[in-house]
């Protein structure tokens, strides 16, 4: 039985005996079901309990998502690759902007019974030359958020996994890193990150981000390159920039402008 549906049973079945025991006029029958009434209401009150603390974080987005008809979804996970003081951001694929390595998870190909009952409908704006294909960039219904989130984060996952896809593609094949030396990322989960209900002009409609933020933890050969690459000369495919940097979207107070651009999310990695 599903959990939620287990909540919604136990208040009612609370409800049930409470209005049988006021028509009950035997003192010890009424006080068997008021018994019984107040036991089924502490199990769902402590699972209610449950329920929010696990979701606290996402109370806020969740109630206000709520009212919303058609919330876009996007699933990614982003890379904090940080040497020193310095993170390492890319230029990306869709625009001129540089951002952390990263991109959409891709639906697995058992998730379609569940995501066509959530009726969810497929965000087909970018399309990256058909790599896009399956990535779980979505609208749903914005009620049904939760159900989404308990479906995306369940541990036997119907969607993609894996990091190493978009470190290979926007790392390795172009010949930012070497692949001998990075066959494959090492990584720490750090955290997930669920935005609040924000409005996109760009897209004209309200959207909700979930990002996955994972850290490279590199080899003793891998941060040594790593350092190298921090000598290097200002490259047009990727930049080694500062915290302030990331959180003022590549603005440099020095120069008194933004010599290149920096997305907003980007700030996601500054954990």
């Amino acid at each position: 039985m599903k959990e939620s549906y287990s909540k919604l049973i136990n208040l009612i079945i609370a409800v049930v005996l409470l209005v049988i025991a006021l028509f009950i006029e035997d003192k010890d029958h009424k006080n068997m079901l008021l018994g019984g009434c107040f036991a089924v209401t502490l199990t769902a009150f402590a699972n209610w309990l449950d329920w929010f603390i696990q979701n606290r974080k996402v109370i806020g987005t969740l109630s206000k998502a709520l009212t919303v008809k058609h919330l876009r979804l996007s699933c990614s996970y982003l890379y904090k690759i940080q040497v020193e003081d310095k993170y390492l951001l890319v230029k990306s694929r869709k625009h001129s902007k540089f951002q952390p390595v990263g991109g959409n998870f891709k639906r697995g190909k058992y998730s379609n019974s569940f995501l066509n009952k959530l009726e969810v409908e497929p965000d087909d704006k970018f399309t990256n030359g058909g790599n896009s294909k399956d990535d779980l960039r979505l609208y749903i219904k914005g009620y049904r958020l939760g159900r989404f989130l308990n479906w995306y984060n369940q541990p036997n996952k119907e969607r993609e996994v894996s990091y190493d896809r978009e470190f290979y593609e926007e790392l390795v094949e172009t010949d930012i890193l070497p692949k001998p030396l990075f066959p494959y990322p090492t990584i720490n989960f750090r955290k997930q990150v669920v935005t609040n209900v924000k409005y996109s002009e760009h897209l004209d409609c309200k959207e909700v981000h979930i990002y996955d933020i994972v850290e490279l933890s590199p080899t003793g050969k891998q941060l040594n390159h790593l350092k190298e690459m921090l000598n290097q000369p200002e490259s047009d495919k990727f930049k080694w920039v500062d915290a302030n940097t990331i959180k003022q979207q590549g603005f440099r107070a020095e120069l008194q402008k933004a010599p290149f651009l920096i997305t907003d999310h980007s700030a996601e990695i500054l954990i």
